[in-house]
């Protein structure tokens, strides 16, 4: 079956429901096309039933395709797997069985029916009565057949560019070497309502290596294809309309180069993203970036404590950046869960600098806009207090890798600062309590064994005892971690 390393890579945490978050996907990098196989079950078909089922006693996976014809049991290689499938299931919650009439075959099936259950973290795939969709399946134990949100299983509308190529293969005809869609679309959380991504038709594309160059245009779908695609690492480019960027939504900047091997079938679907950019920091009481902070922005009118909007991240550098953001107004909110972080010691606020959301005030950026100093100004922080933490060896530090840790015992855990391998600062809410400790993951192949011993055993691991600190205590400006001598073990 094709391999879901080069249809799927992109269904994997982003293209799973949020309750699936979970689950853990397959992102391996395109391999050649293994193409429909014998006793694969694959096929376009609609759910026509759903109903609550009792667990199979050995149920250990979230979703179990049974085919009620003769290839169940001897099914061959399904398309993708998920690390987490088995794992994460909870054999004692309910089960679904969904009864699927078949549309299209693309390999030898029967009717069937597909069953879901176990945890809502899992990775399985959440039907709907009604819907068309495209199912993937994986033999598993005792002669059932699986599918997951990891292995291309999807509404049959988000397969228009799948579809050719699984019934090429079906037929025995020449398939695509890379094919997907092209969509106009808007970064994640900032899609205006009700404004699905529109195909872009009749758009010029081109795949070019060092050898070799493609080209094609866009259908009236926003489907492309590029067949006889040699092996190589490749540059994907497109003549787009003007303040647009060809990229992803998961992405910053524009679309990277991919490597794939001659016989590919990779799916690849690319977006044009507005070129419009906000740039920012979060400033502190004293006017200074913070060194690590977070922000949202979402459209004017869609801000809700309770939901996410598009994220940035502000480190050491001093600022944040949004791109590939539409015209329209926005709302900037730092810290939108109120939380009581160590790392960013303020509350709640609002562009330019208002605790309320009532107060804040639009950003207002045109088509193609590049804002610069959209700044938020923080208020008067929680109380915090700065502890310097010193790391000694009683004989030298031994080589291998060191981690300070400041566990807190109500909120969140402050980061370490580190000033060299002896020096480590954090900063601590005087509203918590906090274990100080460290240990150094040691690399024993590079430790000589004392007194030339060669039956000395290194241990993969050293401890320093914690130092438990209250918050409150503003006289403890410093303590010292240390780590006991390596000695050796026996074998």
């Amino acid at each position: 079956m094709i391999q879901r390393a080069i249809l799927f890579i992109w269904l994997s945490v982003l293209a799973c429901p949020a309750a699936a978050l979970a689950c853990t996907c397959s992102n391996a990098p395109p391999g050649a096309c293994a193409g429909l196989q014998k006793g694969d079950v694959v096929f376009l078909g609609t759910v026509t039933a759903t109903e609550d089922v009792e667990p199979a006693p050995s149920e250990s996976t979230s979703i179990a395709v049974v085919d009620r014809g003769e290839h169940a049991a001897d099914s061959g290689a399904g398309t993708g797997s998920s690390s987490d499938a088995n794992a994460s299931a909870n054999t004692g919650s309910p089960v679904t069985r969904y009864h699927f009439r078949i549309d299209e075959r693309f390999a030898e099936t029967a009717e069937i029916d597909i069953f879901s259950g176990g945890d809502d973290g899992d990775c399985g795939y959440r039907f709907k009565t009604g819907e068309q969709y495209i199912v993937f399946t994986q033999p598993e134990a005792e002669g059932r057949l699986f599918a997951t949100i990891c292995n291309g299983t999807r509404l049959a509308g988000d397969g228009r560019a799948l579809l050719p190529q699984l019934r090429a293969m079906r037929n025995g005809q020449r398939v695509a070497s890379v094919f997907g869609v092209l969509r106009r679309a808007d970064p994640p959380f900032l899609a205006p309502p009700d404004d699905p991504d529109d195909p872009l038709p009749k758009i010029a594309l081109k795949l070019r290596s060092r050898d070799d160059r493609f080209s094609t245009t866009t259908g009236p779908d926003g489907i492309y294809s590029f067949y006889d695609v040699h092996a190589g690492e490749y540059r994907f480019t497109a003549t787009l309309p003007a303040r647009m960027e060809l990229t992803q939504r998961t992405l910053s900047g524009g679309l990277p180069p991919f490597v794939i091997p001659n016989g590919a079938c990779y799916e690849y679907d690319v977006d044009a993203l507005p070129t419009g950019r906000i740039h920012g920091s979060v400033l502190g009481a004293d006017g200074k970036p913070l060194p690590l902070a977070s922000v949202e922005l979402y459209r004017a009118g869609q801000y809700q404590d309770s939901k996410p909007g598009l994220w940035a991240f502000q480190s050491s550098k001093g600022s944040f950046d949004f791109d590939h953001v539409g015209p329209g107004e926005y709302i900037l909110v730092f810290n939108r869960m109120n939380r009581t972080d160590p790392n960013s010691p303020f509350p709640r606020s609002f562009y330019p600098g208002t605790a309320e959301a009532g107060g804040a005030e639009s950003i207002i950026l045109k088509d193609g806009q590049q804002l610069s100093k959209v700044n938020i100004k923080l208020q008067e922080g929680f109380p915090t207090h700065q502890v310097r933490v010193y790391v000694k060896w009683q004989h030298g530090k031994p080589p291998g890798d060191v981690t300070i840790m400041a566990k807190a015992e109500q909120g969140n855990n402050p980061a370490a600062r580190k000033v060299s391998d002896e020096l480590y600062e954090f900063t601590l809410l005087e509203s918590d309590r906090y274990s100080i400790y460290g240990w150094e993951n040691l690399l024993p192949q590079r430790i000589a064994p004392r007194g030339g011993n060669t039956a000395c055993i290194i241990p993969e691991r050293i401890e320093t005892p914690p130092v438990t600190i209250d918050g409150s205590d503003k006289s403890t400006k410093e303590i010292t971690l240390s780590f006991a001598n390596v000695e050796c073990g026996k074998q």
